[in-house]
């Protein structure tokens, strides 16, 4: 009887433990996918709002590598546009991160919001003036990659 009760109880302790460490693996995982998904919406605010006339392609290239769906075959069909307003202005602009945070977040996809302030100068302003943005960005998991792409971009408040 005592057997019994001592390898029943350590059936239990097992499925307990096997459980709470899946648990915490999983939590673990989702905690490391959220502070990717913030690092990458983070990344991508400074790049979207970061451009200037001697590398406009490269600037333009860097932000279309980080879209995706929707989102991307948009800023693939404004590049152009975007393109000649930034030469014909001599555009610089650069972005720094006031603050991010996730909205939500799961294995493969994130809401962030970011506070980005851009130092821009072109003909217009050779000085420069700052620009505040606020920004969401709906993020997905690239299948297959640990890469986070936005799917979609809204100025907000």
């Amino acid at each position: 009887m005592k057997v019994r009760i001592v390898a029943a109880l350590l059936v239990v302790i097992s499925i307990a433990s096997g459980y709470a460490g899946y648990t915490w693996f999983q939590a673990r995982q989702r905690s490391a996918a959220a502070a990717a998904a913030l690092a990458a919406a983070r990344q991508f605010a400074v790049d979207f709002v970061s451009i200037n006339a001697a590398t406009v392609d490269q600037d333009l290239s860097r932000v279309a590598l980080g879209a995706t769906g929707e989102f991307g075959d948009e800023y693939q069909r404004g590049m152009p546009t975007v393109r000649a307003a930034v030469l014909e202005n001599k555009v610089q602009s650069g972005g720094n991160v006031l603050r991010a945070a996730l909205v939500n977040a799961d294995a493969d996809s994130a809401v962030a919001l970011v506070a980005v302030d851009a130092t821009v100068k072109n003909v217009k302003s050779p000085e420069g003036r700052v620009a505040h943005y606020r920004i969401q960005l709906d993020l997905v998991l690239e299948e297959g990659s640990d890469r986070w792409r936005v799917s979609k971009l809204l100025f907000v408040g």
